[in-house]
């Protein structure tokens, strides 16, 4: 069964690692499902997808000696449901005390690029860590204030925390939510900056990335959270999903 307390405490310590010691990792070596190894849920069924790790020669990855690629089909949606399945993988390996990060513009070689018909969306460096990474909660994350993150009177919760300190590409943190009668809505904040039109897709992968954390700690505590896709946008940004439960 699926720690999912464990891995909800990683929310609040959880790092990105960039340094790593090159020691062999058995839970690469054996090449394990991380999927069903970590009981990963998708936040879109219907979208196929693949995750392999890749030795550090397939990627020209100077970082560590594995990198995870995540392949998906590009249908609605694909890119947030590739940052939800990565974040659980994220959370469960740094709850085993190996170390990660998200790899934006790094891909692997022409021969692994696509894998069964499937894209490469993005990539995760990992292994084990070279020192102790771990973050120390709340100072140890900078991130925008609560209330740049809630529209209208939406009262902040241990839910939009989680959401807060969810990790994005340039840490641009590009989500907004309210909270209507127990209901979460999420938007995409319109881009205003050259850097957030750069990395465009990125940032719906970092809107998957936050309802992992949302996710993640929502099962930690009994609940059964269900997403919906139809919505209607609002000045400030698009909508992305509605979570209940």
């Amino acid at each position: 069964m699926k720690d999912y307390k464990q891995q909800a405490e990683m929310i609040y310590k959880r790092k990105s690692v960039r340094e790593f010691s090159g020691n062999p990792a058995e839970i690469f070596e054996n090449g394990y499902n991380l999927m069903e190894l970590f009981g990963v849920k998708p936040l879109v069924d219907s979208i196929k997808v693949k995750v392999v790790t890749l030795k550090k020669d397939k990627i020209n990855n100077k970082r560590s000696n594995y990198c995870i690629a995540f392949y998906s089909e590009e249908k609605p949606m694909y890119l947030e449901n590739t940052g939800f399945i990565g974040q659980q993988i994220d959370l469960a390996l740094q709850s085993k005390g190996l170390g990660t990060c998200w790899w934006g513009m790094k891909k692997p070689k022409r021969a692994y690029k696509n894998i069964e018909g499937l894209q490469c969306v993005i990539t995760m460096t990992t292994g084990h860590p070279l020192k102790d990474e771990a973050r120390v909660y709340p100072d140890g994350f900078e991130r925008k204030a609560v209330k740049d993150i809630l529209l209208n009177e939406t009262q902040p919760d241990r839910f939009i925390e989680a959401v807060r300190i969810a990790p994005s590409a340039v840490n641009l943190q590009p989500w907004l939510i309210e909270k209507i009668d127990g209901k979460y809505n999420f938007y995409i904040r319109k881009p205003k900056s050259i850097m957030e039109k750069m990395v465009s897709n990125m940032r719906h992968i970092d809107m998957g990335i936050a309802l992992a954390h949302f996710f993640v700690l929502a099962k930690a505590g009994g609940a059964e959270p269900h997403f919906e896709f139809e919505g209607k946008d609002i000045e400030q940004g698009k909508f992305v999903a509605s979570v209940t439960g």
